[in-house]
């Protein structure tokens, strides 16, 4: 992946988004027309994975904030299961959650209602929504799942094929 990227996405909903992506220097920036700035960093200090975008899941390294307010940031170790590569963020009271479906696939839902799917193809960082038929998505709630979605990836493989590609030396996140 290119060290420093720009992806311009249609947004089914709200038109051209802009998501710029710095892998060397850990930064993800979302922008658009009506949307809030949201900014997630990486600190110089974070253990660097390269197997994660933003290159660490461990959220005293990293900063968000939406329109220059601080939010919280919680990430799953990203291990074995599913359910661990889920992602927090809460924006002035409003909680976000990215979590697996499948191998490509994200749920991404606010304050426990779902609001769509996000997927990233991590080579070229195309990124596409597919919101909820009859859900409001604010440009909030859609610029926050682009920045999750960009710097900590979508989608994970099952527990039952991490266990058998580990068994027969076969591919592994």
């Amino acid at each position: 992946m290119p060290l420093i990227q720009t992806c311009v996405v249609e947004d089914p909903l709200h038109g051209v988004v802009i998501v710029h992506t710095d892998a060397e220097q850990g930064r993800v920036e979302v922008a658009g027309d009506g949307f809030p700035a949201v900014h997630l960093r990486r600190g110089e200090d974070a253990e660097v994975s390269p197997y994660i975008p933003i290159g660490t899941r461990d959220a005293r390294h990293l900063t968000l904030t939406v329109d220059d307010v601080p939010a919280e940031l919680s990430a799953g170790r990203g291990r074995f299961t599913r359910s661990s590569f889920r992602v927090d963020a809460t924006v002035a009271g409003t909680h976000y959650r990215l979590h697996p479906r499948d191998e490509h696939g994200s749920r991404f839902a606010r304050d426990d209602r779902t609001l769509g799917e996000l997927m990233l193809e991590p080579e070229t960082v195309e990124l596409m929504a597919v919101w909820a038929p009859g859900t409001a998505v604010t440009p909030q709630d859609a610029a926050v799942g682009y920045a999750l979605a960009t710097a900590f990836g979508t989608g994970a493989e099952s527990s039952v094929t991490v266990l058998l590609n580990g068994l027969t030396g076969g591919p592994m996140r």
